[in-house]
């Protein structure tokens, strides 16, 4: 079992990491919107466009639910909680 030190460095590395796929992700969702953009004014309005361009929304729907909310909270969780636990810590020294 680790300790609370060990615990205080893991969530300092999970926060980290989860900040850097926010960051890779958001950028991405950037140049997949242009992308799609550019495919659609060529594509036109057939069947698979249409069925396209449905799927597209609900990845980017999502996609933009986690850069623009889930991330941000997940990410406020971690340090408030981190915050936290630094203060136990320090406070037992």
């Amino acid at each position: 079992m680790s300790s609370l030190d060990d615990t205080y460095v893991q969530m300092g590395d999970f926060e980290q990491k989860l900040a850097e796929f926010s960051e890779v992700l958001a950028r991405s969702l950037v140049d997949l919107t242009r992308q799609h953009e550019q495919a659609m004014a060529v594509w036109g309005n057939d069947r698979s466009a249409v069925a396209y361009n449905r799927s597209w929304e609900e990845l980017s729907d999502a996609l933009m639910k986690w850069s623009q909310g889930d991330a941000p909270a997940y990410l406020g969780f971690i340090n408030q909680k981190r915050h936290i636990l630094r203060q136990f810590l320090e406070s037992g020294r």
